[in-house]
């Protein structure tokens, strides 16, 4: 399965293409379209224990932060991951999140009806706090703030259809 890693660390941001494969030999790892077989075995307390075809080995602890992303220990290194299949990254980067992070736009990243909006004009909103509702093949789907900051307007209305990109409403930034 493919992935779309966002890896925050001590050296920055950066994303990276994943690909994971299993086989009865071990994991084969694709980091940007380059494989490597890595051995994962589980070690007490929720922790893996890694080593890599070219023999280097790392002790990776993952914490589930609650907001869709998951902290990982590896070593003394501390890193933050966002893991997000192929459909749903497309989806964010039609949103306004990731590539499109400076954009005060919040867009529908999907066709849909407008269920309820959640926020007006003034609020102070926090990033992954969802902000419209909207209806799609008979799901309600949270569209999320990609950042913090203060809601300026609000671009459409309950019941209203939207089509895949259009803005919902304009974010600028908090403070």
């Amino acid at each position: 399965m493919k992935y779309r890693a966002k890896v925050t660390g001590p050296s920055g941001e950066r994303s990276v293409e994943v690909e994971v494969q299993l086989d009865p030999t071990g994991v084969v790892v694709s980091l940007d379209g380059r494989p490597a077989r890595w051995d994962i075995v589980s070690t007490p307390g929720g922790g893996f224990s890694v080593l890599r075809a070219d023999g280097r080995q790392a002790e990776a602890v993952p914490h589930p932060a609650g907001n869709g992303t998951v902290r990982v220990r590896v070593g003394a290194e501390r890193v933050t991951l966002e893991l997000l299949d192929e459909l749903t990254a497309r989806a964010q980067a039609v949103a306004g999140k990731g590539a499109y992070r400076g954009s005060g736009d919040v867009k529908a990243a999907i066709p849909g009806r407008v269920l309820r909006i959640l926020v007006n004009p003034g609020d102070t909103v926090l990033q992954g706090q969802p902000v419209v509702v909207l209806e799609a093949m008979k799901m309600e789907n949270d569209v999320r703030s990609p950042r913090d900051g203060i809601i300026r307007s609000v671009e459409v209305a309950a019941g209203q259809a939207v089509g895949a990109g259009q803005v919902l409403l304009h974010l600028e930034p908090a403070g």
